[in-house]
């Protein structure tokens, strides 16, 4: 009795922190590392009191990221700066450990909902707020004592949350026969993505389109090419930093070449990137082995002034907070050590896209979409140690994990 009465205790608190994790992005995506804490305090009391095994899977994957990150303090630039982080970037990584664990305990029903019916308020709050000048997201912000910052940046976390979770949502449901809850959802986050000011997720929305044709007419094969074109560019990213990217940053703005995305000319945020990439890439072979230390790309390069050829373009401090491409920012701060243990994790989700693929046409060919989503995204967007970004990718797989129990 006591048993089944704390089991629907945990399962009620899971189904509130999974169906808020979409709207937490949008309105306040800061609290996703607390839903992230809340899931994985949840599971480590379910582990005690149900007396329940630990799946041990890629523990030692985790231990030894948190490891490295750890010891990073002896090596780094800055001692101070990488003992402010190294405390909550572990904690974030054992909060993931222990939160996927679920996926060993519980069964978690309707998750189709759980995640479809959020996205689906979501998106229609963020098109009020886009095209009506609702305020919605900056009245709450107020009311949480808190300031609404700039367009993009009311737009940007949420609207990339909605890009990743889309191509799962539509094939949860799809799985499930409700065809015409899919529609809804797809044709929602769509006009959101293209019509949001955020390019990288029209970026991500394209390849995840493309990518869920391909996998799911030619199925895992697809996805493996995906894998290990993904390892090569993970590996060899300082590579092509310092000798593809000036090939491209070295335009004429007015040439044929010219990218009018932006106001700022010649490409905009796309050349300016390119130039950071560029620059971090001759840093990472500074240090290639251990790196500069977790937390330091803010520092280095502060005195720097970057140029793009044939353009107005310059850029003060050779890197504005980070890379903005999740990978560069490991290989700059944690060195191959770093990099080897990414890639073994991204191997790890290669192998669950494949069998989940394997399994099931529908949900599988959308898991996998949206993990080639989270890849399209890492490159181009983003700190890798940001709290709320981290949780995001985590919950991302918690639900693939889950909503692949109840494949058909």
């Amino acid at each position: 009795m006591l048993y089944k009465y704390n089991n629907k205790i945990f399962n009620y608190i899971n189904y509130f922190t999974i169906a808020c994790i979409i709207p937490i992005g949008y309105f306040a995506p800061l609290g996703e590392w607390l839903l992230l804490s809340l899931i994985s305090i949840v599971t480590l009391l379910n582990f005690t009191i149900m007396k329940k095994k630990t799946n041990y899977n890629c523990f030692l994957i985790f231990i030894s990221s948190i490891l490295v990150i750890l010891f990073s303090y002896y090596w780094t630039i800055n001692s101070n700066r990488t003992l402010e982080v190294i405390g909550p970037i572990s904690g974030i990584i054992f909060a993931i450990y222990i939160s996927l664990n679920i996926t060993s305990t519980n069964k978690i029903k309707n998750m189709d909902n759980l995640i479809g019916i959020p996205m689906i308020l979501t998106s229609i709050c963020i098109f009020l707020d886009l095209f009506f000048n609702s305020e919605i997201r900056s009245n709450l912000a107020i009311l949480a004592g808190d300031q609404p910052t700039s367009e993009s940046g009311n737009y940007s976390r949420g609207i990339i949350i909605l890009t990743i979770m889309m191509p799962l949502s539509v094939a949860m449901y799809l799985n499930e026969k409700k065809y015409n809850l899919a529609i809804v959802i797809f044709t929602l986050a769509t006009v959101v993505i293209i019509l949001g000011p955020n390019n990288s997720s029209k970026i991500a929305l394209i390849c995840a389109l493309l990518s869920s044709l391909l996998i799911y007419f030619f199925g895992p094969r697809a996805f493996l090419c995906f894998g290990i074109l993904s390892i090569t560019i993970i590996l060899f990213l300082p590579v092509l930093s310092t000798k593809v990217f000036p090939v491209i940053t070295n335009i004429d703005k007015n040439n044929s070449y010219y990218i009018p995305w932006q106001s700022i000319p010649a490409g905009g945020s796309i050349i300016h990137r390119l130039l950071v990439w560029e620059y971090v890439g001759s840093e990472i072979y500074k240090k290639p082995l251990l790196g500069h230390g977790v937390g330091t790309s803010r520092l280095i390069g502060q005195n720097i002034i970057l140029n793009a050829p044939n353009s107005d373009i310059e850029i003060k401090g050779g890197i504005p907070l980070h890379p903005h491409n999740n990978f560069l920012q490991i290989w700059l701060e944690l060195g191959i050590v770093g990099i080897i243990i990414i890639t073994l994790i991204w191997i790890k989700v290669i192998k669950f896209g494949i069998r989940i693929r394997k399994n099931s046409y529908i949900l599988g060919t959308g898991i996998c979409s949206s993990i080639v989503t989270i890849f399209v995204i890492c490159n181009l967007s983003f700190g890798v140690f940001q709290a709320w970004w981290m949780s995001i990718i985590a919950f991302l797989f918690l639900i693939s994990f889950q909503s692949s129990k109840y494949e058909k």
